[in-house]
């Protein structure tokens, strides 16, 4: 079994660190955005994004935080 490096531990927590507060922005604009001013359309638009995106069809890389506030904000 190997051992992993103090280098490579640090760097999966950063990682983990940056998912982490990612998510929680994104719960913040969906929260933002509650289901009585969603519009059908647009709804259907977001689950076929979230379907794409979990088939691997629609995956997403962004360079910065502002980057993907960018694209959230353009959902």
């Amino acid at each position: 079994m190997e051992t992993m490096i103090q280098k490579g531990y640090k760097e999966i927590l950063r990682r983990q660190n940056k998912l982490e507060m990612e998510l929680a922005l994104i719960k913040k604009t969906v929260l933002a955005n509650d289901e009585s001013n969603i519009k059908p359309s647009v709804l259907k638009r977001w689950e076929r994004i979230s379907r794409d995106m979990d088939r691997g069809k629609a995956a997403r890389a962004f360079n910065s935080v502002q980057e993907m506030k960018k694209w959230l904000k353009n959902l």
